[in-house]
């Protein structure tokens, strides 16, 4: 399996040609909000971590007979010191890869590649704008924390309510507006009812900017269409689909696509 996995991860030009393959030990599990599960994972030499900032890992999920599928979670955070990778998971719905992190213990096992994607800061900019639900929720913190100090950034992220609420750790924080949207009993998780409207009252910064969206795969298009009228030029936005409502994730970890 491990030389496979080796084969695949070298291919020359492929998708994961710069990833590397890790084989990591859980160290910590728990539900620390009512929809997010935490894992904490380490691997031998996995200080040698090359990781930007809304990078994920591809799990390797295990299942019956033997076979794997793959689910790709964003890293909350790396500490090279421990050396450990945090990943905080989405409990919405059910699958292989909700149920195996569930069960998660201390001393598992799971096979991993990464890091992988393209969706990261673009430091080049004058001002930041962070969208997403509770899948993405880990990536925009990680990025948040990642920005030079001073720098400029909105962030409307939606979740059920406020128990799911969490706050960046940095140490300057008067240029990141956290705008919480919660559901509660007015819109479902995937629907684009509470982003739209975010984004209406949303005076964006003077100068240059860029956007992030990660979330349902509609709701990342509707939010381009509206950041599009908004007058930001397709450059500006980077956007990445999580999910899609009602299907579960393709084999390779990636949304299924629309027929």
């Amino acid at each position: 399996m491990a030389d496979r996995l080796l084969d695949l991860v070298g291919q020359q030009g492929g998708p994961l040609a710069d990833a590397s393959l890790w084989h990591l030990k859980v160290t910590h599990s728990e539900a620390f909000t009512p929809n997010l599960h935490r894992l904490v994972l380490t691997a031998p030499g996995l200080d040698e971590l090359k990781y930007q900032a809304g990078q994920d890992l591809m799990l390797r999920v295990p299942l019956s007979g033997g076979q794997t599928i793959n689910r790709r979670y964003t890293i909350r955070r790396f500490d090279p010191s421990v050396p450990a990778v945090t990943i905080d998971v989405s409990l919405h719905g059910a699958g292989p890869g909700t149920d195996w992190i569930r069960s998660a213990t201390a001393g598992d096992h799971i096979d991993a590649i990464g890091p992988r994607g393209k969706v990261t800061v673009r430091n080049e900019t004058d001002w930041h704008l962070f969208i997403g639900d509770e899948t993405g929720l880990p990536g925009v913190l990680a990025m948040i924390e990642s920005l030079p100090p001073g720098s400029a950034a909105i962030a409307l992220l939606e979740v059920d309510g406020p128990a799911d609420e969490q706050q960046p750790t940095i140490d300057q924080a008067p240029g990141i507006d956290l705008r919480w949207l919660h559901r509660l009993e007015r819109s479902a998780p995937g629907d684009d009812v509470l982003f739209i409207e975010a984004l209406s009252a949303c005076d964006l910064p003077a100068g240059r900017g860029h956007a992030y969206i990660s979330a349902e795969s509609r709701v990342v298009r509707a939010i381009q269409r509206v950041l599009g009228e908004m007058g930001l030029d397709p450059e500006q936005i980077s956007g990445k689909a999580y999910w899609r409502r009602g299907l579960p994730n393709a084999e390779h970890g990636e949304p299924t696509k629309e027929g």
